[in-house]
Parts: C-alpha cells; structure tokens; sequence
C-alpha cells in the first residue's frame, strides 16, 4: 500500500487533535486547539467547508469528536466546564448547535465539577450509548437518544486521576479505556446494550493516548511512547499479542496515533518525525511492514481513514490536515 498527496486542508485554528469521517464517508470533521471543522468530502472534488464552530465555555480545544451512530449528530469535548457539546450535522448546511435541556444542563454541570470535563469520547457502535471519560479518573455512560436530555447510565472509575482515550469494538461489546498511568482496560460486555461487564482485562503498557479496533473487531491498538501495542481480543491476555517497536526501516520518532483500515487486515501508524508507517496485520504474531511515507515535518496527532478505504486524513502538531490517497500497491 502506498500514500499519495491529495489535498492540504489547513486552516488558522491551531494544533489539530483529531479528525473523524463520519460513517457514511460524506463528511470529515476536525478538531484543533481553536475550533472544530465540518468538511464535506466528495469524491473526485476537492473537500469544501462547512462549518466553522468554537464548543464549550473557557478554553475552546477540541481534542475528541464522534458521530452518533443512529442520527446525524456530532458530539464534541470543548471548554472547561463542557462534558459533550451537541450538533447537528448536515453536509450541505454545516453544523447547527443542539441545546441541551436546561435540568439535564444542570446535571451535565454537577457531574463535571465533581468529575472533571471531559477529555475522551466514544459512541457505542449501532446503539445510542455515549462514553465520556474525566480528568478524574471516572467514565461515564450516557443515553443519548435525544441528545438535548442525555441520561447518564452507567459510572465507573479507572486506576489514575485521568482517562487519556476511549474505543468501543465495532459491535460494541468491548471498551477500551486507557489510563494516564499508563493501564488499558478492556471491559467485555455480553451484548452492545449491556452496561455491566462480564469480564475486565487489564494492561500495563506506558501511557496510551490512541485506541483503535480493527474493522472486525479482533485487534485492539495503542499507542505508547516507543511502539504500538496489539492485543488479539478473543485472546483475553493482560499483556500485548505484539508490539510495533522501532527497528530498521521503521519510523524513528514515537508513536503518536493509529488508524485501522475498514477492509483489509492493515493498521496506520503516525509518529513524531512526522512519517506514517503502513503495517499487514494478516498475522497479528508477525506483523509486516508495507511503507513509510514522510508525510510532513511535524509530529502528527490523529489519523483517520474514509470507510472505503481509499483516503486517509493526517492531522498535525502545526495545525496542518491532509487527505491522502490510500492505494493497494
């Protein structure tokens, strides 16, 4: 597999932290330390501009954003005080804000005083569930069926203070949680709508700010400081399958994010120098290295690729964001 330049998306909002397709492959959202971006992405043109919007109250980071799986809802983190900041989305109009019900306000306000904004989200796969996770160390489960009265329905704590990335599977039965002290908890749920899990494994594997699932939902990845850590799920191990570590011809800066493909058996990893290395993981023992492509010259922070497999959007330390073509040599 090979990367090719396809267009620069760079804007004036500052370091990007993250960019999401959504799951039809019609929109990219981005999210950077000033504001987050709607971007309609149509093949065969260059991606136009939605919409512009700054969440939350206080500082206006977004560092993490994910699109509700049963309507087009785009949830962000943003603000000091915001656990979620709720929009509705279309790739035509942009985004439009969703106002939250002044009692379920109150309550998302009570909850962040006692537990810390949020700094992780994630919807579970096909169902209306959203996870948020704290500076202090707690997750939270919400019911977001009607985003203007989310219901918290579920609460647990991690082993540190923070909550540094969270992942359901894509069948969502497994979620992921990493700690800042460096623990990955896989919680197993017996279906996607339990909220009480059958079993917890727990790793110890350095601090971890990116996880992914494959498309099939066997491999869970993480990046730490060095390499990327890989868990084959059905295995149920406390420790890693196999780890992408440095070596020759392998990019020398640390891992800074992760991206599965939805079709073949393939992870992208991104790294400090600004490279991002193309793994098959058609054997999770032995991982194979395919390409590494420079792609720019400052630490990239979020990868993400469009659910046919075909683009894959970079976001950077300096504020840059790029599609880039994805191509089965």
């Amino acid at each position: 597999m090979k990367l090719d330049l396809l267009h620069d998306l760079r804007t004036d909002h500052g370091r990007t932290s993250i960019a999401a397709f959504d799951p039809g492959g019609g929109v990219l959202a981005v999210g950077a330390s000033k504001a987050a971006t709607l971007w309609a992405v149509t093949p065969g043109q260059r991606p136009s501009l939605r919409a512009t919007v700054r969440p939350g109250r206080g500082p206006r980071s977004v560092t993490t954003l994910g699109f509700h799986p049963l309507s087009p809802v785009l949830a962000t983190n943003g603000g000091r005080t915001s656990i979620a900041s709720f929009w509705e989305w279309n790739p035509t109009s942009g985004l439009t804000p969703i106002t939250i019900d002044p009692w379920s306000d109150r309550r998302a306000a009570m909850a962040s005083q006692q537990f810390g904004a949020a700094f992780g989200l994630a919807f579970r796969p096909g169902t209306a569930t959203l996870a948020t996770g704290h500076y202090r160390g707690s997750v939270r489960l919400w019911d977001v069926h009607t985003p203007t009265r989310p219901r918290e329905i579920d609460q647990f704590r991690v082993k540190a203070a923070y909550v540094d990335a969270l992942a359901f599977s894509p069948d969502g039965t497994v979620l992921a949680v990493a700690d800042h002290a460096g623990h990955v908890d896989m919680r197993h749920y017996a279906t996607a709508h339990h909220t009480t899990p059958s079993r917890t494994t727990t790793s110890t594997v350095g601090r971890t700010s990116y996880l992914a699932f494959s498309a099939d939902g066997r491999i869970l990845a993480g990046n730490t400081v060095l390499d990327v850590a890989l868990w084959d799920t059905d295995l149920g191990s406390s420790q890693p399958t196999a780890r992408l570590s440095r070596g020759p011809g392998v990019p020398t800066g640390m891992a800074r994010a992760v991206a599965f493909h939805p079709r073949l058996p393939a992870l992208a990893c991104g790294d400090s120098q600004g490279a991002v290395a193309l793994w098959d993981l058609s054997d999770i023992s032995r991982p194979r290295l395919m390409s590494v492509t420079a792609v720019h010259h400052r630490p990239i922070t979020t990868l993400s690729i469009h659910p046919s497999g075909h683009l894959l959007a970079v976001g950077c330390r300096d504020g840059m964001t790029a599609l880039w073509t994805l191509a089965e040599a």
